[in-house]
């Protein structure tokens, strides 16, 4: 179903774009790239099943830390051998998330914006799509605390079962998932730091952050005319409006929430609020998943979260 995908740059006049939000097929030129983030993003539901069905060896390692004992410890250390295959491989689909995420910036960040995503419609889905995933993990990963205690007992646990056969994560590759597991937004921080290198690159430099503020402004602009009767369509361009702001404002030194940025994020937090109540945690995004919220939003801003 063809739709009108609208691209608002900041003091650019508006452009309608056609995408098929729904069934968009890739271009010729378009396939490699899409074939390659499709192979990551086909992983996100299982992805988010790890996440949502965590469960984790709290009372095993309770156990453990209580009465340290080898039957104790051997007991939790073996508990926490399957959670820490999970967050294994949560940690390496993160990694994925964040070079897919470069392909498809580097293939829409081009001089003719409009023109660019007229003949990608596919990649602009696939990158609404991981901006959707963005959100939704870290979302769940806010549910759950446990994984970063879980996480560090094993590595406290590892230096005593330095042979033990099942051992797929080992001490230094624990070193750096380490830094991973302490994040309360490992995905959002993922995919902004591949952005951020991306626009390190002066070919990409000057164009990316319009390229997001479209993204978002997009969004907003077929929500607030109400182009679509499928609660579910509606749905994931709001999650891929805010997965788009928080990346802008991770991304940007400053911020969303400025009159400069390319975002029409008054408007967008309105319509948040407005059409969205059933979906508090994408205000909650908006507000704690940025950088810049607490001490650079202009107080008629924060005012709207009141």
């Amino acid at each position: 179903m063809g739709q009108v995908f609208t691209s608002l740059f900041s003091k650019k006049p508006a452009c309608d774009i056609i995408v098929d939000i729904e069934n968009a097929k890739p271009s010729p030129a378009e396939q490699k790239t899409y074939s390659e983030v499709k192979d990551v993003l086909e992983k996100n539901t299982m992805i988010m099943k790890l996440i949502v069905e965590y469960k984790g060896c709290q009372e095993l390692c309770r156990q453990a830390m209580q009465n340290a004992t080898q039957e104790t410890e051997t007991a939790a250390f073996e508990g926490l051998l399957e959670t820490i295959d999970s967050i294994q491989q949560i940690h390496m689909h993160s990694k994925d998330i964040g070079k897919i995420s470069q392909r498809l910036l580097k293939s829409l960040a081009k001089d003719d914006t409009k023109q660019t995503l007229e003949d990608q419609q596919a990649l602009v889905k696939q990158f609404g799509d991981a901006l959707v995933f963005v959100i939704d993990f870290d979302q769940k990963r806010l549910e759950c605390p446990q994984l970063s205690n879980d996480f560090a007992f094993y590595r406290r646990l590892l230096p005593k079962f330095p042979k033990h056969p099942d051992v797929k994560v080992k001490a230094e590759e624990a070193s750096s998932m380490a830094l991973f597991t302490a994040k309360s937004f490992p995905m959002i921080d993922a995919i902004a730091s591949a952005t951020r290198e991306v626009m390190e690159d002066m070919s990409y430099s000057n164009q990316i952050l319009p390229l997001i503020g479209t993204m978002a402004n997009a969004c907003l602009n077929m929500l607030s005319k109400k182009n679509f009767e499928s609660k579910d369509t509606n749905i994931f361009l709001a999650k891929a409006m805010t997965g788009a702001i928080v990346l802008y404002d991770n991304v940007s030194e400053t911020g969303v929430f400025v009159r400069s940025s390319h975002v029409q994020i008054k408007e967008a937090i309105k319509l948040l609020k407005k059409d969205f109540k059933d979906h508090p945690y994408l205000l909650n995004a908006v507000r704690y998943f940025t950088k810049h919220f607490r001490d650079e939003a202009p107080a008629n801003i924060q005012a709207l979260f009141e």
